[in-house]
């Protein structure tokens, strides 16, 4: 039976980081290697013995809080401070030589690089979607109480969100965004369902850490809670954050008149109930009468009264209420731009020609 080595270990634990940190480069020699994220530092050193699978680490981080959290865990050698950078910076210090160690390694080099996880990077788009673009600032509270959750700092959070807001606004312009952004921006509009699931499963367990709740629901219960927030909520505020909570028809700003309306029908398309470009902001009033097919929206955004509205042109109602916005443009949204093909479907299956 052939023996591990070392460069096999690292490479497995290279593997794994490189699936919990977003954007991490990996350089390496044949003894020393190291890890760092884009545009970033170096937060771990490791080297590589040539004769058996030992590893030896060296990392950047706070050692009073490592140790204590992962003392019965990692075994630490002992470090002493010497001039320079490398000596003075990296203290925190320990060895691995066999597979079982890797989770707990790999789940303090994480910790450590104060880097993006993909999994936080899900979160920022989770709350990106909900908060108008022209919100994304410094101050906004909802943008400082995330930033507390992951240990972030504002700025960082704002960054990310106008990273996401370019790539809404057109997906040819990616100068100057990060690879990981655009791989995120990408995961959720490939699967809308699936990542809004994921990440707000992940932020309510980080809000209940934050909250000191213990005692949250699991399995079933859970499950339920959490769809219960994709399904009511983050649709909702995904739509009608990006029309400003202003009706698409009538520029009606009462958040609580308005609703995000399915253009293809919850029931009908599984797979984009989820996603803000299958949605509209509209009032109470025109969100049933688009349910119903008496007004459908144009693949050019145009607004198309029914017949059987047209029909009944005598009553002073539906001349204000309908007909008045007969052949007009929709506001359009500054992100999440209703898909094309949607409205064609809604055209031609449910509208009452």
């Amino acid at each position: 039976m052939n023996m591990q080595t070392s460069k096999e270990l690292f490479y497995k634990i290279a593997k794994q980081l490189n699936d919990r940190i977003a954007g991490l480069t990996v350089t390496e020699t044949e003894k020393w290697c190291s890890f760092y994220q884009k545009g970033g530092k170096r937060f771990a050193y490791c080297l590589l013995a040539k004769k058996s699978a030992k590893i030896s680490f060296w990392c950047l981080g706070n050692v009073d809080e490592i140790k204590q959290k992962y003392n019965w865990k990692i075994e630490f050698l002992k470090r002493d401070q010497t001039t320079g950078g490398f000596g003075k910076d990296f203290q925190i210090s320990f060895s691995i030589d066999n597979e079982k160690e890797i989770e707990d390694v790999v789940s303090l080099i994480v910790e450590i690089s104060n880097s993006w996880t993909k999994e936080e990077l899900m979160l920022a788009y989770n709350l990106y979607c909900k908060i108008p673009i022209t919100d994304i600032n410094l101050q906004n509270n909802e943008i400082i109480r995330f930033a507390e959750i992951l240990n972030k700092t504002p700025k960082e959070i704002a960054k990310r969100f106008k990273n996401f807001s370019k790539l809404d606004a057109s997906v040819k312009i990616i100068e100057n965004i990060d690879k990981e952004d655009l791989n995120i921006w990408n995961l959720f509009n490939v699967d809308w369902k699936e990542s809004a699931y994921k990440s707000e499963n992940k932020l309510l367990e980080l809000e209940n850490k934050l909250n000191n709740i213990s005692d949250f629901p699991k399995g079933k219960e859970r499950e339920r809670i959490v769809s219960t927030r994709v399904n009511q909520t983050f649709f909702r505020m995904a739509v009608l954050t990006s029309y400003q909570n202003e009706c698409c028809i009538t520029r009606l700003p009462f958040v609580e008149l308005l609703n995000a309306s399915h253009i293809i029908p919850w029931a009908i398309d599984e797979t984009n109930r989820l996603n803000p470009r299958n949605g509209l902001c509209l009032n109470a009033l025109h969100d049933k009468a688009f349910d119903r097919g008496f007004i459908t929206v144009l693949p050019d955004y145009t607004i198309k009264i029914s017949d059987c509205i047209c029909a009944v042109l005598d009553n002073k109602s539906v001349t204000e209420y309908f007909m008045n916005y007969q052949n007009k443009k929709i506001f359009l949204p500054n992100r999440f731009l209703p898909e094309k093909s949607f409205l064609e479907y809604h055209n031609q299956n449910i509208f009452r020609k």
